[in-house]
């Protein structure tokens, strides 16, 4: 067994890790990063799947939305994402149902197509753009301290707040939508991955709808180019040239708070470091 110590230890070498380690370092702190697994970046870690392509793919992630532009920018990340052309299309026996990434004629026409009139486009549009107001609000509190629920209550309107935040939003899109198609466009990002129903009382799908439209302010989803590998390999660089230690391979098994707030942390190979 050895000993060491440092001011800050990082468990866990994601995305989130890397970027917490990376402020910390520049802050003037000694940081450790401890990842149990071989590679770095979680739900970012990549691998080239296609031999000859120069672009590393992840399981978990395939685009970039909650990562704030500012700290991209503050941390200097050199990363090119590239917007898509189209936003989402659902296959449908009347032909499908297109929507464009920049909104134009053919998104209006595709909706007048599938439900025979104009009211569902309308309300789609409408939503949206009080869905741009709400992740206005949101979307900068990212990256401060996190506010009460009252001051964000305040700066939103109310009815949009209680059903997004308060209600299972199942009751908001029956509301605004009559064609089923629409709303199971506008329930794809409440539901996906969250084995939720529309209208499940725990509120978890209106969660996870959240995430998906407040992302720097539009709900953009952005493509990485080479790969979500490219934003590991950058939050890499930058934690390291910033000065953080990292050590791959290095699982920790417990964690011990002290009485002067410190703590030691305890490797699987048995090694002890204080922060």
């Amino acid at each position: 067994m050895t000993e060491a110590s440092s001011d800050v230890i990082v468990v866990g070498g994601g995305h989130n890790g890397l970027v917490a380690a990376t402020y910390l370092a520049r802050a003037g702190r000694r940081v450790i990063v401890f990842e149990g697994r071989s590679e770095l970046g979680g739900a970012v870690a990549s691998a080239e799947i296609f031999e000859g392509v120069a672009a590393r793919l992840s399981r978990f992630s395939y685009l970039i939305s909650l990562l704030p532009t500012k700290i991209i920018d503050e941390l200097g990340l050199r990363l090119e994402l590239r917007s898509r052309q189209v936003g989402s299309y659902t296959p449908v026996d009347a032909g499908g149902l297109l929507v464009e990434r920049r909104e134009g004629r053919a998104t209006r026409d595709s909706f007048r197509a599938l439900t025979g009139g104009e009211s569902e486009y309308q309300a789609w549009a409408a939503l949206k753009e009080r869905l741009h107001e709400l992740a206005a609000v949101i979307e900068p509190t990212l990256t401060s301290q996190l506010p009460r629920a009252e001051v964000l209550r305040s700066a939103i309107d109310a009815d949009l707040w209680s059903a997004l935040v308060e209600r299972p939003i199942g009751d908001l899109i029956e509301l605004t939508f009559r064609d089923d198609t629409v709303r199971g466009l506008v329930l794809t990002d409440a539901l996906i991955g969250t084995f939720a129903s529309a209208h499940d009382p725990s509120l978890r799908q209106n969660r996870c709808f959240l995430y998906h439209v407040i992302g720097n302010g539009s709900g953009e989803w952005r493509v990485p180019v080479g790969g979500m590998g490219a934003v590991t390999a950058e939050l890499t660089r930058v934690a390291e040239q910033a000065g953080v230690e990292i050590r791959t391979d290095c699982a920790v098994e417990t964690i011990e708070p002290l009485n002067d707030g410190g703590g030691n942390v305890r490797l699987a190979n048995s090694d002890l470091i204080t922060a």
